[in-house]
């Protein structure tokens, strides 16, 4: 791990580095850095200087006093004090990453920017059938607000579907609490409007996914006229199902041709 003004970030330097800017990767809800151990060797295996980040309250990053009060913007504010601190780079945002990394790229020039199975931005709804029988049981937290971390039995259903059994268990013990205030941002959509975002965006959707589907991520390809490369046959946990390669792969290849036209 390695600290940039309290915030901790895994970092893994490339053998030989081809690409003028690095990636920094942005968890989502209840997730940190760990999310993204796969996508940084093999990002270095292609050439790239790659972080994650472990946002404020996450995995002993930046400690607040009150969890449940930090809100989406703080958030921000930890992806761009470590861009203030490495310089310009690539954001792609997983989940609640991905709306945070849209946040960025309305504020800041970038190259490019890639969003996972992303939450949506101001306007877009987020809460489906599905989902909203299941977020009931979390309004104590939501409204208190306090901070609170996801049932195992609602990570299975919606966000762990695409893991096999035997690592979802694994999995569900390596998230963390979570902020009410910002669950409830992202419910709502309360956050300001976004700025245009100018850079090329790339949205990667996946077709089982259960917690953000694909009808969402389509939305966002039309808000932003982005590119968006579906996904078959994964879930929302993207960065750590089966056969993982084949997605980041396809993204650093659009990168490749983005930020090379």
């Amino acid at each position: 791990m390695e600290d940039i003004d309290r915030l901790l970030l895994e970092h893994v330097k490339p053998a030989r580095r081809t690409h003028g800017v690095p990636l920094l990767f942005v968890h989502g809800m209840w997730g940190g850095s760990w999310i993204f151990q796969n996508y940084l060797g093999f990002a270095a295996s292609r050439g790239w200087e790659a972080w994650a980040i472990n946002l404020r309250g996450h995995h002993g990053s930046r400690p607040v006093a009150n969890l449940a009060t930090v809100r989406l913007e703080d958030y921000v504010r930890d992806v761009e004090d470590v861009l203030d601190a490495i310089g310009p780079a690539i954001v792609i945002g997983h989940s609640m990453g991905g709306l945070l990394a849209q946040v960025v790229a309305s504020r800041r020039e970038a190259d490019a920017t890639v969003l996972i199975v992303s939450a949506p931005p101001p306007g877009i709804a987020l809460i489906h059938r599905s989902l909203a029988w299941r977020s009931l049981r979390y309004v104590a937290a939501v409204l208190g607000p306090r901070a609170f971390r996801v049932r195992d039995a609602d990570a299975y259903a919606l966000a762990l579907n695409g893991i096999a059994p035997p690592a979802r268990d694994g999995v569900a013990r390596r998230f963390v609490e979570d902020s009410g205030f910002a669950a409830r941002q992202l419910a709502l959509g309360s956050i300001e409007p976004l700025k245009p975002i100018r850079c090329p965006v790339l949205v990667l959707s996946a077709t089982d996914d259960r917690l953000i589907p694909v009808a969402v991520q389509r939305r966002i390809v039309e808000r932003y006229g982005a590119d968006h490369i579906p996904v078959l046959g994964r879930g929302h946990m993207l960065p750590i199902e089966a056969n993982w390669r084949g997605p980041i792969n396809r993204a650093l290849d659009w990168i490749d041709q983005r930020t090379r036209d």
